[in-house]
């Protein structure tokens, strides 16, 4: 009597499979009574390509190509036989990629453009902007803006606390393009107290509704020489006279301004 090797019945020495549980029993020479090695059994598989029993693999590589077209999961090793790809696929599959990457590329190119533009709006608005360092340097382009009738110039000393600055710098320019100053004295220059600053910070607020960080000031008592170059109901061309102004220049952060209040404008048109 021969032991099943799989539930371990005795079983008869001729026979070939297990009563029990159906295992293939070996006879005395090694070999399986159930198949014979030499011959080839074709099965079929569930989807209906014929293929050889026994190895699974190894007789799938010997079907040749065909045998990719279905899969076989009784005889395949290590899971399923991939289907086979068509044409479509493959070149669907690569038309997918290549509209994936042609959508990175679009978007790298985005970003780059955002930040170029982000650099070239740090770089004209900070780093390339004119600016007044110093009150003295402020009056200068006070007196400059109004000779040249340059709004450009007198923006620059506009305060930021201004809502449309451009425009005040214009209209300020406008007003006084009948006038070229000749000369100009500082008859008296004080420093700005804290109380003044805070004096100030406050009437900008209810004015504006905005809180200007005033970091120091000046009030300049200032006699322009001035010639009138054009006509004006007041005061013939070329007729000379001195002006006697007081204005007042700010710091915030780093640009020195020209304070609201020295925006008394005084028409000669």
């Amino acid at each position: 009597m021969k032991k099943c090797p799989m539930c371990g019945i005795e079983v008869e020495d001729h026979a070939s499979e297990c009563p029990e549980c159906g295992c293939p029993i070996a006879d005395t020479s090694g070999f399986s009574l159930k198949s014979n090695p030499g011959t080839k059994k074709k099965t079929t598989n569930p989807m209906g390509k014929s293929m050889s029993s026994g190895t699974g693999l190894t007789d799938v590589l010997r079907e040749g190509d065909d045998a990719y077209d279905d899969y076989d999961d009784d005889n395949a090793i290590g899971g399923s036989i991939p289907l086979s790809l068509s044409r479509l696929d493959i070149e669907g599959d690569y038309s997918a990629k290549k509209k994936g990457k042609a959508g990175k590329i679009i978007i790298r190119l985005i970003l780059l453009a955002a930040l170029v533009a982000g650099a070239y709006f740090i770089v004209t608005n900070y780093l390339m902007r004119d600016k007044a360092k110093s009150y003295e340097e402020a009056l200068k382009y006070y007196i400059d803006a109004i000779n040249n009738v340059d709004d450009e110039k007198m923006q620059v000393i506009i305060p930021p606390y201004i809502k449309d600055n451009e425009s005040m710098a214009e209209d300020y320019v406008n007003s006084m393009k009948v006038l070229h100053i000749n000369d100009y004295n500082t008859r008296n220059i004080e420093k700005l107290t804290d109380s003044d600053i805070d004096n100030l910070t406050q009437a900008i607020k209810l004015d504006t509704g905005k809180t200007a960080k005033i970091r120091e000031g000046y009030r300049v008592d200032l006699e322009l020489k001035v010639t009138v170059i054009a006509d004006s109901s007041q005061y013939a061309n070329g007729s000379s006279f001195l002006i006697k102004k007081t204005v007042e220049f700010i710091r915030i952060k780093d640009n020195w301004y020209l304070q609201i209040n020295a925006y008394d404008n005084i028409d000669y048109n």
